[in-house]
């Protein structure tokens, strides 16, 4: 494809000695084209080396391949897909990072007069617009420098102005280019800054002029790769060895904050010792950390737009197909809470809720219920930006859910043909060890919690507070006497230990008893948002929204 680059080279410098007009050169493209049939393709081949030029372009150089550029624009019909292969294979090739504002407007009036002439260059016109995304690999130290700064914005500009036109013109366009995004959406392995300004591409894409049509599949392809880094990294990487700490202690080692900063209910469950240096060095977290940043800040956007409901739910969407089916996501679940705790009324309730639906649901599959059950209870552990009284109503709906259940099921204890009702179960005391005294002190939601049949359920023979973890029913047992809420005859000896032989057999091998996905993250630069988030709680209690 194409010619040698000394040919290439050769032409280019015979163009320049012709020294054409525009309009001559525009007639000599058009022969140029039309006689590579009729087999002379001399013209042809030097209008190709103008094109393959790599060298440092002198001024009267940068002239003469815009000019030929323009003429190009202007002979789009003369240009066949099989006479000219090489010529649309230096045209797709061309890079807009390599030039400057001149080459790069008569580029892209040539790209988007091949995308609107023929659906035969749509997808390529297409492809290579999102190939120009990204930078070639040479620009990325050039990137930390304001003239690479200012390059970066000319390109990606009339980029998106060029797809925006597109668009316009041929109304399949949007349609052709989702898929063509996803395709080129780098890996897991793909370096951080070469990851990171794609995907502001993509939310560039999501927020811009044409999101009506592309920016749904925009998010959930940026949640599907969230969750593919999210499993890259293994529980190993996260968890410390010592589980010896108490089971309701302050789980950040360094926490930077001090801890009277944050209001707490209950004290604060672990996944063993976690530490934010354990992932010290992680490439994967630290890019997933640096692209969830990112998502966070156009979340912001979004509320600040007045379009973040919108936004929510196809992020709702995609959390049910995505990460709610993820063994045990670690982190890319905070962008939902993110977007909660933005938007409490609204996304924060909506959330809750859908949770509930999908554990209450007996047509959903019971890891999935499990999982559903096991997000709610950590969001409404974590989420201080929920009203103590809709927390109080989502948790007499489980209530409800796990009376019901005891009504229509007798026997004893089978951790696992019960699993969903103890994980239901678990997910009530787990809540309660958080919010319980902030509930106790309000006379209509004591009233409420006191009415709950919880002491049925709990006594039931198929015994929850035997089979849930010891570490949370412990510390339930404790609050609930303290509080007068529910107490048992019944002596438990738990020695301190955080899990159990019953617990671990209704959580089964995804270990579901031991799932609190809303823990704080350890991810350094996201903790800024997600504490922030969890500090929410005071801004609504002071404007007395709790």
């Amino acid at each position: 494809m194409g010619v040698e680059l000394a040919t290439d080279r050769a032409g280019f410098h015979e163009m320049e000695e012709v020294n054409f007009s525009d309009s001559e050169l525009v007639y000599h493209v058009r022969h140029a084209l039309q006689s590579v049939p009729l087999g002379d393709s001399d013209s042809y081949d030097q209008l190709i080396g103008v094109l393959h030029h790599k060298e440092r372009l002198a001024p009267d150089e940068v002239a003469l391949l815009v000019t030929s550029l323009k003429a190009l624009s202007g002979a789009v019909s003369c240009i066949d897909m099989v006479h000219h292969k090489s010529l649309l294979s230096s045209i797709f090739g061309m890079s807009l990072w390599n030039y400057g504002p001149d080459v790069m407007d008569a580029l892209l009036e040539l790209i988007l007069s091949l995308a609107a002439s023929s659906g035969n260059y749509l997808d390529c016109s297409l492809d290579m617009l999102v190939s120009n995304f990204m930078p070639p690999y040479s620009f990325l130290d050039l990137l930390k420098q304001p003239r690479g700064l200012t390059r970066k914005d000319q390109v990606l500009s009339r980029v998106h102005s060029t797809l925006k036109d597109i668009a316009d013109l041929v109304p399949l366009a949007p349609s052709r280019l989702v898929p063509i995004v996803i395709q080129r959406m780098p890996n897991v392995f793909t370096k951080e800054p070469l990851i990171m300004i794609y995907v502001e591409n993509m939310l560039r894409l999501e927020g811009g002029a044409i999101r009506e049509l592309v920016g749904n599949m925009m998010l959930v392809a940026l949640m599907d790769r969230l969750v593919d880094l999210d499993v890259e990294i293994a529980w190993e990487e996260v968890l410390q060895d010592d589980c010896s700490k108490g089971i309701f202690e302050m789980e950040l080692e360094d926490m930077e904050e001090p801890a009277d900063d944050v209001e707490n209910d209950g004290g604060e469950l672990h996944r063993g010792s976690l530490s934010r240096k354990s992932l010290g060095g992680n490439l994967i977290a630290e890019k997933l950390d640096s692209l969830m940043v990112l998502t966070f800040e156009h979340l912001e956007s979004c509320e600040a737009g007045g379009r973040l409901i919108e936004v929510f739910e196809t992020l709702v969407l995609s959390f049910q197909t995505t990460v709610l089916n993820a063994f045990k996501s670690k982190f890319a679940q905070f962008v939902m809470f993110y977007a909660c705790a933005l938007d409490p009324e609204n996304c924060g309730v909506r959330f809750a809720r859908m949770l509930a639906d999908f554990f209450v649901c007996s047509t959903f599959p019971p890891l999935n219920r499990m999982s559903a059950v096991a997000y709610l209870a950590s969001y409404l552990s974590r989420g201080k930006f929920l009203t103590a009284s809709f927390v109080a109503n989502i948790l007499e709906r489980l209530v409800v859910w796990c009376l019901e259940y005891c009504k229509i099921h007798d026997g004893d204890i089978n951790p696992k043909a019960h699993r969903v009702f103890y994980s239901g179960c678990q997910a009530i005391m787990y809540v309660l060890c958080f919010r319980m005294r902030s509930m106790m002190n309000v006379p209509h939601l004591r009233s409420q919690l006191l009415l709950l049949p919880l002491e049925t359920i709990l006594k039931h023979p198929l015994s929850p507070l035997k089979v849930c973890l010891p570490s949370i029913v412990e510390e339930f047992l404790r609050q609930a006497k303290a509080a007068r809420l529910f107490t048992v005859s019944e002596t438990f000896i738990f020695s301190d230990l955080l899990e159990s032989e019953l617990s671990r057999a209704f959580g089964g091998i995804e270990r579901l008893d031991m799932f609190f996905p809303f823990d704080p993250c350890l991810l350094k630069k996201c903790d800024r948002f997600t504490f922030l988030a969890f500090r929410l709680h005071n801004f609504f209690r002071n404007a007395n929204l709790l």
